[in-house]
């Protein structure tokens, strides 16, 4: 396999752990496991980190994707 093929599964695969993480924090936080904070201040933080997260491993594998193919790799 490819590096940059491998750069873009492990974008997916890393995309979709972090995504079922956030899901599964909120679902959390909507059944009463976090009670410190309110709810809806919570899941905010939690989908603003979650998104953030994402973003920064879309990018960073997004770059390495297109090097190695440039690269012929």
């Amino acid at each position: 396999m490819k590096k940059s093929t491998r750069a873009l599964l492990g974008m997916l695969v890393l995309d979709a752990l972090i995504a079922a993480g956030v899901v599964w924090f909120v679902m959390d936080i909507k059944h009463g496991a976090a009670l410190t904070v309110p709810p809806a201040e919570a899941i905010s933080t939690v989908t603003t980190i979650g998104g953030g997260a994402i973003g920064i491993v879309t990018g960073i594998l997004l770059v390495a994707f297109f090097v190695h193919r440039k690269r012929g790799n």
